[in-house]
C-alpha cells in the first residue's frame, strides 16, 4: 500500500457513488492530513447511491491511518461495535492483516473460514490467504447488512438470491463483492401472505377507468368564460356566422324564385 499515491483525482466518474464504474478514487488531501484541521471522519458503505452502513470517528489529533480505530469510534450503524471485546482474530485498522491481505479490517474473531470468522467490514485484496467468502485476485468489499456482526461465510452463503419482482420488501441486501449483491429473503408467515393477497385485490378494485376521471370529463366540455372581451368576441363571431349563413340562404332563395318565375312563363306561352 503506497501511502503517497493518489487515484483518479481529476476523474468525476471515479467519485460517483450512485453509478459504480470500477474506478478507484483517493484524494490528494490525504497526503496533507497532518497540516489540516481534521475534526471528524466518516466511513460509509454505499449501494446504488444509498447508505447501507456507516462509522463515525473523532479525527482530532490523528494521522491518516490511526483515526480508524475502536477507541476513536463515536457512533456507527453497527450497534455492537463500540463495546466489542478483543479476542483471537480481532482487528480494527486500515492496515488490517498482512497474512490475509485484508484492509479496512473490522473483524470480531477468527476460527476457520467457515466456522468462526466473523466481523463487520473488510476490503480484501484477494492475494493473501483466501477463504471461500473472498474472491481470488480480485478486490472486494464485504460488510454485514445487519446492525451487528455476522459470520463472513453466512453473509455470502445464506443470502445469495437475485432481486426480482417476487422478492419481498423486507429482504436484506448483502454485498458479496464489487458490483455483486445478493438478498436474504424474508420468512413469510401465513398472515403476511394473506395480507399481500388482500393488497393485490384492493389494487385491482381501486383501479379507475380513464373515462371516469375528471380530466376526461373536462375534455368533453367547454370551460365557462365570463370576461367581457370573451363575450364580445363570441357575439361578433356569432354575427359573422349568421351573416354568412343568411347570405347563402338569401342567394338560394333568389335562385329558386327565378327558376320558378321562368317555369310559369313557359307554361303561360303554351
Amino acid at each position: 500500500m503506497d501511502s503517497q499515491i493518489t487515484y483518479n483525482i481529476n476523474d468525476n466518474e471515479a467519485q460517483n457513488i450512485t453509478h459504480p464504474n470500477g474506478k478507484h478514487f483517493k484524494s490528494d488531501v490525504i497526503n496533507y492530513w497532518s497540516v489540516i484541521d481534521i475534526d471528524q471522519v466518516k466511513v460509509v458503505v454505499y449501494k446504488n447511491g444509498l447508505e447501507r452502513a456507516f462509522l463515525n470517528f473523532n479525527g482530532t489529533g490523528t494521522d491518516k491511518t490511526n483515526w480508524f480505530s475502536q477507541e476513536r469510534l463515536q457512533n456507527s450503524s453497527f450497534l455492537d461495535l463500540k463495546m466489542a471485546r478483543h479476542g483471537y482474530g480481532y482487528f480494527f485498522s486500515i492496515k488490517g492483516s498482512e497474512v490475509t491481505k485484508r484492509r479496512f479490517y473490522v473483524n470480531k474473531s477468527w476460527g476457520g473460514c467457515q466456522l468462526r470468522d466473523a466481523g463487520w467490514l473488510l476490503v480484501a485484496e484477494g492475494q493473501g490467504f483466501n477463504c471461500n467468502y473472498e474472491s481470488r485476485n480480485k478486490l472486494m468489499l464485504l460488510y454485514s447488512p445487519n446492525n451487528t456482526y455476522m459470520k463472513n461465510d453466512e453473509i455470502k452463503s445464506s443470502t445469495c438470491q437475485p432481486l426480482t419482482l417476487q422478492t419481498g420488501i423486507c429482504s436484506t441486501p448483502v454485498q458479496l463483492a464489487y458490483n455483486t449483491y445478493c438478498y436474504k429473503l424474508c420468512n413469510k408467515t401465513k398472515t403476511e401472505t394473506n395480507l399481500e393477497e388482500k393488497i393485490q385485490k384492493l389494487e385491482k378494485e381501486l383501479v379507475v377507468s380513464k373515462k371516469d376521471t375528471n380530466k376526461h370529463m373536462r375534455s368533453l366540455t367547454s370551460v365557462p368564460d365570463n370576461r367581457y372581451s370573451s363575450k364580445t368576441m363570441g357575439l361578433v363571431g356569432t354575427l359573422c356566422i349568421g351573416v354568412v349563413v343568411g347570405f347563402l340562404v338569401a342567394f338560394d332563395c333568389v335562385n329558386i324564385c327565378q327558376k320558378y318565375s321562368k317555369a310559369n312563363k313557359v307554361t303561360t306561352e303554351k
